[in-house]
């Protein structure tokens, strides 16, 4: 893939069946905001948490983090209404996206945070978040968004098959893989190539879980919040996973609404390594092939994982 200029590169728009680029559109940005522009099941909520416990240095954060941090993607109430509550905030924002960089319009006195997971370990953790989804919630909510088919829908019978054309289509017509989701890898490609602008964090889940407290210091460093010692330890606490998960029912996205079957499997154990019991040789094979439509020093990155 080749790079592009961020300053006056064509913003591409991406469409998918619960969620929309466009809504950027009329977005009146902040010097100093903070976007978390993570993949799907590549540590978005934690990341999330994290932003917020150093913004705030405390436990209570004053909205529920979903408030606090909307998606402003998800195509649930009116861009209007989304933009007007986001201006309403009188603290240093936390803007949750999941467009990859090519579809975003960038802003110099930002602050953006991108983490890469390897792509073996979203594939599992994602087949357990399907199965963590309430399936009648979701067709509930896809209908509330216009929507006559789910993601579920979209899914082979089988996860083989689920695997196989998650490495070999592309939801969107410019992407090679991810199916029905869109392309992970793509995805992360674009923040990779930017990762020495000087507002561009990139990060990776498996050196956040390998050593929390160090990527917490740098993720501060990176916002120029300045780490308080006293109160430190606690935050890193409140941003383990195990304390996540005790606190699921008011950290797990869309929990107000019944999605899942069980909101503290949202975060499971954030476990790398998984896939080695549940991915093929065949789609091993698969994954290296299409590692070569990548570039060679991006995908050694995002593969050297911590476990």
């Amino acid at each position: 893939m080749s790079g592009f200029n961020l300053e006056d590169a064509p913003i591409r728009r991406y469409q998918h069946l619960d969620w929309d680029s466009g809504r950027w559109t009329g977005f009146k940005p902040r010097s100093g905001d903070i976007y978390i522009c993570t993949c799907y099941k590549s540590g978005t909520t934690w990341t999330q948490m994290i932003a917020a416990l150093l913004v705030f240095q405390d436990l209570d954060f004053p909205l529920p983090l979903n408030e606090l941090s909307p998606w402003i993607d998800l195509v649930t109430d009116s861009t209007e209404e989304m933009h007007k509550r986001l201006s309403a905030q009188r603290y240093r924002r936390i803007l949750k996206t999941h467009t990859p960089l090519d579809g975003l319009k960038w802003h110099a006195d930002a602050r953006y945070l991108f983490v890469g997971r390897d792509p073996r370990d979203v594939f599992v953790s994602m087949m357990n978040h399907q199965d963590n989804t309430d399936v009648n919630v979701e067709r509930k909510l896809a209908a509330e968004m216009g929507n006559q088919i789910t993601i579920t829908d979209l899914l082979a019978d089988t996860e083989e098959e689920r695997l196989k054309d998650w490495l070999t289509r592309g939801y969107f017509e410019w992407d090679k893989d991810g199916y029905p989701y869109w392309s992970l890898l793509h995805h992360g490609e674009t923040f990779w190539q930017h990762r020495n602008q000087e507002n561009i964090l990139v990060l990776h889940y498996g050196e956040m879980k390998y050593d929390l407290d160090r990527e917490m210091r740098k993720i501060a460093a990176h916002l120029a919040i300045e780490i308080d010692e006293e109160v430190f330890p606690s935050l890193v606490e409140a941003a383990s996973f195990a304390s996540m998960k005790r606190n699921a029912d008011n950290l797990a996205p869309a929990a107000d609404a019944n999605l899942w079957k069980n909101n503290s499997e949202f975060f499971a154990n954030g476990t790398n390594g998984q896939w080695q019991d549940r991915w093929s040789k065949a789609n091993l094979q698969r994954l290296d092939a299409l590692s070569h439509e990548y570039s060679s020093d991006y995908m050694e990155w995002l593969l050297e994982s911590k476990n």
